[in-house]
């Protein structure tokens, strides 16, 4: 609108400056008030026009917004109903593995329970049911580890199934035609067992010959001892289901467990592994020793303090003769002491002195030689068989992870083999340690009357330079 006014304002100062020589003023602002009203009807014209139409443009506007409106006022309903669809199914699906959760452990924990179950079946297995049970108790157990790779679609429900078939024909006491091993030779034979609570009795087909059948650590098969005392009639008459005589344990097979147990010697080393046969080694180099040192000491000879002063008191006298006639008598390692203290006799005392230290000297290096070697072994034996405990311990409960304690007698057998180390290492140590004592006291005995000795020598060997003194007379 001021652009629209100053146009015409400006125009008409033009004209005004343009025209003033030949037109009048009133003339020309009547020329330009008929101008700048005629531009002004224009402009309102034309206002006019762009105001209807802006009006027509704007109902369409505005109904297109409304309907924008209406379409985001739905499209926020439709996001809010899908959120809450959303958060639902996260609901579900949170519910669903839970529930999901629970079923797995659930199932988990029953196909452990028949696990356990089935293995402790397997470890109560009576002697020679094994050979008859293994293989289906190895696909029970292969289907429980890996259900995938199972036939048939085995369960924990089967398992359970099959544990009640056998307790239940349990029960009854039944038979099975089988292998064993015989006691005495541990020959291969065929026969019949007969499975009756506790107890398993084997029949050879061949001798008819019957007895109790126990289990041996390491053998696949059973092991039957024979029961002479069980006649063959009696025990035919008892395997085919017949009334008949039955021979019983009151033991349990203890006993004769018991008598398995003691074996020999060498077996006995044999349970300790390697760390067994080093400690043995160790104990055969220890018991020469104290063999070479026996012998030493006995070599080294010392006579007794009685017998030497003798022969002091013959060297005190200066009746060197008399001195080596009764040296002859002396034992070996007092004979060479003096016989060196003789010969050096005339020598100066400090002289004198460092030969005869020099025989107990060597007296001392002879005699003390393995000695701490014996001290060594005394003291590591222990620690070799603490060693070969500790292993077999590593090993037992290295089975323990594997196997489980299901069977606390094969448990207890292994602890017990372990030991065998800490014994024999024991057995080595003890004797060793004593031996040691004993020796190295009885040689410091015999070193301590050498310088004993020695220094008895000199002093007598001094004494018989120094004249005796005058006496001197009393004044009257």
């Amino acid at each position: 609108m001021k652009t629209g006014f100053l146009s015409p304002l400006l125009s008409v100062v033009l004209f005004v400056t343009g025209v003033r020589a030949a037109d009048t003023f009133d003339e020309t602002m009547e020329r330009a008030v008929l101008e700048y009203a005629k531009r002004l009807r224009t402009a309102s014209d034309e206002l006019t026009q762009t105001r209807e139409r802006i009006a027509g443009e704007k109902a369409p506007l505005l109904k297109a917004m409304r309907a924008a409106e209406d379409r985001i006022i739905a499209a926020e309903q439709e996001t809010t109903r899908l959120d809450t669809a959303q958060n639902q199914l996260l609901e579900n699906r949170r519910r669903l593995a839970r529930d999901a959760e629970t079923l797995r452990k659930n199932e988990s924990y029953v196909n452990t329970l028949a696990h356990d179950g089935l293995k402790a079946f397997s470890n109560g297995l009576a002697p020679g049911e094994g050979q008859l049970l293994s293989e289906q108790i190895q696909a029970f157990q292969q289907a429980l580890e890996d259900p995938a790779q199972s036939e048939g679609g085995k369960t924990a429900e089967d398992v359970a199934e099959f544990l009640r078939q056998r307790v239940h024909q349990s029960l009854g006491g039944y038979t099975a035609a089988g292998s064993a091993l015989v006691g005495e030779d541990n020959q291969v034979v065929k026969g019949t067992f007969a499975f009756v609570g506790p107890e398993t009795y084997f029949r050879m087909d061949q001798s008819g010959a019957a007895g109790t059948v126990r289990a041996r650590e390491g053998e696949s098969l059973p092991v039957v001892y024979v029961l002479s005392a069980w006649e063959p009639a009696a025990a035919e008459a008892f395997f085919e289901g017949k009334p008949g005589t039955v021979m019983a344990d009151a033991s349990a097979g203890k006993a004769l467990r018991l008598s398995e147990t003691k074996g020999t010697i060498w077996q006995h080393i044999r349970k300790g592994g390697v760390v067994a046969y080093a400690i043995l080694g160790v104990g055969l180099i220890a018991a020469g020793m104290i063999l070479l040192k026996i012998r030493d000491l006995v070599k080294m000879g010392v006579d007794t303090p009685a017998v030497v002063e003798g022969f002091l008191a013959t060297v005190a006298n200066g009746a060197r003769p008399e001195a080596h006639q009764t040296l002859r008598a002396l034992r070996a390692s007092t004979r060479e002491l003096f016989d060196t203290g003789l010969r050096h006799l005339d020598q100066p005392k400090a002289i004198l002195e460092e030969h005869l230290y020099a025989v107990v000297l060597r007296h001392r290096l002879h005699s003390e030689r393995w000695l701490p070697l014996l001290a060594v072994i005394a003291t590591a034996a222990p620690l070799m068989g603490l060693l070969g405990t500790v292993t077999g311990l590593v090993r037992t409960f290295a089975l323990i992870t594997v196997f489980g304690t299901g069977n606390a007698g094969k448990l207890a057998s292994g602890i017990s083999e372990v030991l065998v180390a800490t014994e024999l290492g024991l057995l080595v140590a003890i004797p060793t340690l004593v031996a040691h004592g004993l020796l190295s006291h009885r040689i410091q005995k015999n070193l301590s009357l050498l310088e004993r000795y020695a220094l008895q020598f000199v002093t007598a060997a001094r004494s018989e330079r120094i004249p005796a003194p005058e006496k001197e007379s009393l004044p009257t």
